[in-house]
């Protein structure tokens, strides 16, 4: 009988000690929790040693278009299993802005990196905010637009957390009205997914809306030509800018917008001493849309302001409607106040100019 009990003892020693073994095998494994700004999370599991890219992405698509026009932000780690690897100043908490902001850029003052953060005992932080004082803001339109991209290293086994949070999120409109306001979510149609290994997106669809945009030198050191494209039935908007290469006066510029969706859209083409004009495109395939632009004050549209154009608005301003019929040609001939009406200032103001004695145009030498 003691023979048997002590056969028996020597298995529960065995079984105990194989107990152990296995869990200290585990002692190298890391599990990681990534929690976005409106709290989704994912997890994964990661071995000592491994590097992990924590992406974090915004889409406020549905509020101002995406166009975010204030942000002030944390990423929060677990200090005892994660280990920021971005290179960043300790005096000045200058990081990577290229990388690790890829939407806010230069734009973005990372104030620091902090191991050990006010907020969470045992969680290191990094604090990051932007603005933009412009109404086109910073375009966090889909759910590939990146709010913020780290690396990080597993230095110890256990269990961590990659939190983001937000303090201040506003559109970019006059008011700037808010979408979190102290930490507190008050407009909650927006997502933000998160990734631990980076994703695999859908590949994007639509059409390529493209054409040559017509414009003419005006002697302002300016030869960007500015294109937008927004939906009028969604969410869309797409800015493109293409310099001009001249030819004498004038230059035919190539432009393109690539995954535009199916719907209709207003084409707005602008440059510098040019008058604005809006184009209305119907995009269900590829698309070609070939627009024009003119000077102030060119009411023939060939690009030149001369006593001709003259002419013309005089002629309209004394009661001949027939002499500028086109939409676009009088809002180029409509140089003076009062807006929206042709008249004799007008006519003086396009002669003064094409005598040479007052400009019409912004003028830069050249």
């Amino acid at each position: 009988m003691r023979r048997f009990l002590s056969i028996l003892l020597a298995v529960m020693i065995i079984a105990s000690v194989s107990v152990v073994s296995i869990g200290a095998a585990d002692t190298g494994v890391a599990k990681v929790t990534m929690i976005s700004v409106k709290g989704n999370s994912v997890t994964e599991t990661y071995a000592v040693g491994d590097t992990i890219t924590a992406y974090t992405y915004l889409n406020a698509s549905q509020l101002n278009q995406g166009k975010i026009g204030s942000l002030d932000g944390a990423q929060y780690y677990t200090n005892s299993v994660l280990e920021l690897t971005d290179e960043y100043t300790v005096n000045d908490g200058i990081f990577d802005i290229e990388g690790m902001f890829p939407i806010t850029k230069t734009a973005t003052m990372a104030s620091g990196h902090w191991i050990n953060s006010e907020e969470y005992a045992g969680m290191g932080a990094i604090y990051y905010n932007a603005s933009i004082p412009s109404y086109s803001g910073f375009k966090f339109n889909s759910d590939t637009a990146a709010l913020i991209v780290a690396h990080y290293k597993v230095k110890a086994a256990g269990d961590a957390t990659i939190k983001n949070e937000m303090k201040t999120l506003a559109q970019s409109d006059y008011d700037l009205t808010r979408i979190i306001d102290r930490g507190k979510i008050v407009q909650s149609n927006f997502t933000s997914p998160v990734a631990l290994s980076e994703p695999t997106m859908p590949v994007p669809t639509g059409s390529t809306v493209s054409g040559v945009a017509t414009s003419y030198k005006t002697n302002d050191g300016v030869n960007d030509v500015t294109l937008t494209l927004t939906g009028s039935d969604n969410n869309y908007t797409d800015t493109v800018t293409v310099t001009a290469s001249y030819s004498g006066n004038k230059a035919d510029t190539a432009y393109s917008f690539a995954n535009v969706p199916a719907g209709e859209y207003t084409l707005s083409v602008a440059k510098g001493n040019h008058v604005t004009r809006e184009y209305t495109v119907a995009v269900s395939t590829d698309t070609t849309q070939d627009v024009k632009i003119c000077p102030i004050g060119d009411a023939d549209g060939n690009g030149r302001v001369n006593a001709a154009d003259a002419r013309k608005v005089f002629a309209k301003g004394n009661g001949d409607d027939e002499a500028i019929t086109d939409a676009y040609a009088l809002a180029c001939a409509d140089v003076s106040k009062p807006v929206n009406r042709i008249n004799s200032a007008d006519a003086r103001a396009v002669f003064m100019h094409a005598n040479g004695e007052t400009s019409l145009w912004t003028v830069t030498a050249e």
